[in-house]
């Protein structure tokens, strides 16, 4: 533009000086005036032309950018929906998923959260701890955002102040910076939702890949939730198939009640993958306020198996108090004091006529939470066992009072007789030791003529006590059977016990009889017995007749040589 003007003023000098009139030197300024308007026009418009061309040019590359972008995501979620389809087991597909958000343990984590009647529950994880929650809370305030947006990542305070934050163990919380979910759709609702610490493809701006996040969602959702609803009917069932397998047990004929307890209690034990199960009925009358009516699984030393029963009578005392079924495991099981030996447990009370009669409870070794299908039969067990096992009580206690003298509450003789011939045959198929103790109360009828029948009772009850108190003192006193033979007659058979063994506890069962204090009406009353005793010997008794013969010798061997004392066959008197 200077140029231009330079070049009129120039121009109108020069025909100044050459006397040019003034009008031909406006005439010439006005056409070179004109001609830059021209000029300053078309510059113009070729600028205007030039960033119309850059801002095309822009755009394009963005296109083109875009549409690289989209076709790379594309192939990324071809090639992961084709890997997801492909795996025909559900749990497998889910975790190819999450190991493609979660490549490395160390630098995070992820889970996906099966939606079941209103809870969150975990179905799958990668990376986590092994004290992770089986339930996880979500804030409602989220799940609103979430069925809103469908991927939602959470930052900062608002991360640390969620609910869901605080389901994670602190080993876990370390490794969040942030905790990006994804919604699983279910129609209109969240049937479950994945939970992961970065999202997917690394390197890749947070735009795209919630873009990409939202696109896998829209696929997966369609075969995650037909997959459930296939896992759900087998689920049930499942669940009824277990628990008519549990309802067949109870209606089978056992030989006694408990018998069908412990078969039914071993089968759920079974069911459920654990270690051990209890029947716990509450004792009013007793310090500890249950007692275990039937125990079974994996066999424990005795210190271990006293500090287990430590730890289960802990779980039947929240069971009693919470009136609800639970599931412990990890931290929950430490918040009760219980740091070893128990992973994981489910307690279930039994609920009669709204009174809480005893606590089902499952324990595990494996820290591993029970399952929803776990949570059921237990459930289901707990409801049964409150509706039949009075009845199977009553029953028992029927069965007992029928094999029970009515006077000392010992076995009677005919009960005596078939438990008898069963432990023979067993120590006779096992060639294990078997002893038989026969008593006889000395001059018993002297107590009686001179003292009256009545107090006769009481000196049988009295013993009859003595003999339970000293079987209890007995290692393998499960085993043993005391019994009322005879009107002043009593038996002990002691199952794997040998010679030197019976000889011990015979003398321990003769001392403290001689020793008590027996009194009727404020009268003392002496009362010693003579034991004979018998052991079980391969190649010289063939036959419960036999052992019974031999300890019968034995005892009149006893009396013959002065009474209170011990005889066995093979041994001189005690």
């Amino acid at each position: 533009m200077s140029y231009l003007i330079a070049s009129i003023i120039e121009v109108v000098t020069q025909n100044v000086s050459q006397g040019v009139t003034n009008a031909s030197v406006a005439a010439i300024a006005g056409v070179c005036l004109l001609q830059y308007i021209v000029y300053t026009f078309k510059m113009s418009a070729v600028r205007k032309e030039n960033e119309q061309f850059q801002r095309n040019l822009s755009e394009f590359e963005e296109e083109l950018h875009d549409i690289q972008s989209d076709r790379a995501m594309t192939l990324i979620e071809n090639h992961i929906l084709r890997e997801f389809v492909s795996q025909s087991d559900f749990d497998q597909a889910i975790e190819l998923l999450l190991k493609r958000y979660v490549p490395s343990l160390r630098d995070g984590f992820g889970l996906y959260l099966n939606h079941i009647n209103g809870e969150f529950k975990l179905r799958e994880s990668r990376g986590i701890s092994r004290n992770t929650k089986a339930v996880y809370e979500i804030d409602r305030s989220i799940l609103t955002q979430l069925r809103n947006q469908n991927v939602l990542v959470l930052r900062g305070e608002k991360l640390r102040e969620s609910s869901i934050y605080q389901c994670f163990h602190d080993q876990d919380k370390a490794r969040i910076q942030k905790l990006c979910l994804l919604a699983v759709y279910d129609k209109k609702d969240i049937s479950g939702i994945f939970i992961t610490t970065e999202l997917y493809p690394e390197g890749v701006d947070e735009v795209q890949q919630v873009k990409l996040a939202k696109r896998l969602l829209i696929c997966v959702s369609r075969n995650i939730v037909k997959n459930q609803d296939f896992e759900s009917h087998r689920f049930e069932l499942r669940v009824t198939r277990e628990q008519l397998e549990l309802r067949s047990l109870a209606d089978q004929q056992f030989k006694t009640p408990v018998i069908m307890l412990e078969e039914f209690l071993d089968r759920l034990r079974h069911l459920t993958n654990s270690s051990r199960a209890g029947l716990f009925l509450s004792t009013p009358g007793d310090a500890s306020g249950c007692k275990a009516i039937v125990e079974c699984g994996i066999t424990l030393q005795s210190g271990v198996k006293a500090r287990w029963r430590e730890h289960e009578m802990n779980l039947v005392q929240l069971g009693l108090n919470s009136g609800e079924n639970t599931s412990l495991s990890g931290d929950q099981l430490e918040n009760h004091g219980i740091r070893s030996l128990v992973g994981a447990a489910l307690i279930s009370p039994l609920i009669t006529n709204r009174k809480r009669i005893g606590v089902l409870c499952l324990t595990s070794q494996d820290s591993q939470p029970y399952d929803e299908r776990s949570l059921r039969l237990i459930s289901w067990a707990s409801q049964f066992l409150s509706n039949t096992l009075l009845k199977v009580l009553n029953h028992a206690t029927i069965e007992r009072q029928a094999r029970q003298d009515g006077l000392t509450g010992l076995v009677n003789r005919r009960s005596f007789d078939e438990l008898f011939e069963d432990e023979f045959h067993r120590a006779q198929s096992a060639e294990t030791a078997c002893s038989l103790i026969l008593i006889d109360l000395d001059h018993f009828k002297a107590v009686n003529d001179n003292y009256g029948h009545q107090a006769g009772d009481e000196v049988l009850r009295r013993v009859a006590q003595i003999l339970r108190e000293r079987i209890q003192e007995i290692r393998s006193s499960d085993n043993v059977i005391a019994a009322r033979y005879g009107g002043e007659e009593l038996a002990i058979l002691l199952p794997e016990v040998g010679l030197t063994g019976t000889e011990r506890i015979a003398e321990v069962i003769r001392h403290s009889i001689e020793v008590s204090v027996i009194e009727f009406n404020e009268v003392r009353i002496p009362v010693t017995a003579s034991l004979g005793i018998s052991t079980y010997s391969p190649h010289v008794m063939d036959s419960v007749q036999a052992m019974l013969a031999a300890a019968d010798s034995a005892l009149y061997q006893a009396k013959a040589e002065g009474r209170n004392r011990i005889c066995s066959l093979s041994s001189a008197p005690v």
